[in-house]
């Protein structure tokens, strides 16, 4: 399944906010750090706004985290970007023939199957809050702590 760097640079996005909770994170200020271009990074912003987790201050363009950081899951940014229907994550050719017994019945019979694999997406990217992003980053800038260290001990501990 592939999907849009929409997805990461979001969660990029809303992890400064959580990061940065005195400063103004602008689109250009995301740009930078992602290495792109800041009208992506507001058409993102658009999309996070829309799905009520990020407030942007007209005029100034202060940014808040519309939720705690605690409530904001990683499925939750998933939704706010990229599309969580089925049909659409996994696209079938419209040319399918339905006098086939396989081309009349492959897609009413993969999406069944295929449903599972996006509720088995939502369980895993449900686990896992800016939070805990923030506090991994945290941890990894002021300790130098190796990143797969930390997810595993936070797994391992039950804290994930």
């Amino acid at each position: 399944m592939r999907v849009s760097t929409q997805f990461p640079i979001a969660v990029h996005a809303l992890l400064m906010v959580a990061y940065f909770p005195d400063i103004r994170v602008t689109s250009e200020m995301v740009a930078e750090s992602v290495g792109n271009n800041p009208v992506i990074i507001r058409n993102i912003y658009g999309k996070l706004k829309k799905a009520d987790l990020l407030y942007v201050q007209r005029g100034t363009g202060d940014t808040k985290l519309k939720k705690p950081a605690n409530e904001i899951t990683l499925w939750d940014i998933y939704k706010a970007v990229e599309t969580d229907v089925v049909s659409e994550v996994f696209k079938f050719p419209d040319t399918l023939s339905e006098v086939c017994p396989i081309g009349g019945s492959i897609r009413e019979l993969l999406l069944i199957h295929l449903q599972d694999g996006i509720n088995a997406l939502e369980n895993s990217l449900s686990a896992t809050t800016i939070e805990e992003l923030r506090v991994e980053i945290e941890a990894h800038i002021n300790r130098k702590i190796d990143l797969p260290a930390i997810v595993a001990w936070y797994k391992e501990n039950g804290f994930v």
